[in-house]
């Protein structure tokens, strides 16, 4: 699913839109200006004549206007550039959205092939959360991962099972007890999970304070301040790889390190997050998590 503009992006349209409507006032006024002077002096902008030294101009002749002024005290008509170039903005109540990048929550329902390792496993833990049933950690470089699951999906089925209303331990038997090859599994991505595309300042600051991936504080005036971004939620993947696990530090290197000016954050409410990892060391997630980047 397409991110909803960012408030940037909301204000430059806007100053564009600005500019292109006083571009189009100016050519209107121009226009209508012109047509009433020569209205008034009975001129025709699109006569012509020739002057005292035979040369074929824009006018109509002075002799058969004697009471009329000169063509040549006429101010000149304006002529744009062929080859001016103007910026246009989308009309207005257009949504400007930002392209797609890795990791991009995406409505509906996808259907994923998986298969087992030579160990019998797929790779995979589920939850249970409101009756619903959710990735809680795929280990990296299993099959789960090369399938294209990631944490926080929503499983909604296995092979031919629902698995709504089902407990984890159920959830996770349908796993076991599944062929080695060939298991079909439906998906719904993330729908917990919120994808915010922030835009640093001057010195590389997004607005955030974290402690242990968790969003503490929002700073005023800032990128993360003026896209909504809440605190009390966890930050679960930048630019679309998942950073469940790591340090403070590594997670503003990365931030850092994001080319251009603009950051991808993936964020989670703390209570959704505690509950689907609530089983899982911290050591294990910082281990076992994949991490690998996913296709746009």
């Amino acid at each position: 699913m397409p991110l909803y503009p960012t408030f940037e992006d909301v204000k430059v349209a806007d100053i564009i839109s600005e500019q292109n409507k006083l571009i189009e006032e100016s050519k209107a006024a121009g226009a209508e200006s012109y047509a009433e002077l020569a209205s008034f002096m009975g001129l025709s902008l699109t006569n012509f004549h020739y002057n005292d030294r035979g040369e074929l101009i824009p006018g109509p002749d002075p002799s058969a206007y004697p009471n009329s002024v000169s063509a040549a005290t006429c101010p000149p008509v304006p002529v744009t550039p062929p080859n001016q170039q103007v910026c246009v903005a989308q009309p207005p109540g257009a949504v400007v959205t930002a392209k797609m990048g890795p990791g991009e929550i995406k409505q509906g329902v996808r259907k994923i092939i998986a298969c087992k390792n030579e160990k019998n496993k797929l790779g995979v833990q589920l939850r249970a959360v409101d009756n619903g049933i959710f990735v809680a950690l795929v280990q990296d470089g299993s099959p789960a991962a090369m399938a294209g699951l990631r944490f926080g999906d929503q499983i909604l089925s296995i092979g031919d099972k629902v698995v709504s209303c089902m407990s984890s331990s159920k959830a996770m038997d349908l796993i076991r007890k599944a062929p080695a090859n060939n298991i079909e599994i439906l998906v719904r991505d993330r729908p917990f999970e919120r994808t915010i595309l922030l835009h640093k300042n001057s010195s590389g600051d997004i607005g955030l304070t974290i402690h242990k991936g968790l969003i503490k504080c929002i700073h005023k005036d800032s990128s993360a301040a003026r896209n909504g971004v809440l605190i009390n939620h966890q930050i679960v993947e930048i630019n679309g790889r998942n950073v469940m696990g790591l340090k403070d530090k590594d997670l503003s290197e990365l931030i850092g390190l994001s080319q251009g000016q603009s950051v991808r954050i993936t964020i989670l409410p703390l209570c959704i997050y505690d509950h689907l990892v609530k089983h899982l060391s911290s050591s294990q997630v910082k281990r076992e998590m994949d991490r690998s980047l996913p296709d746009a």
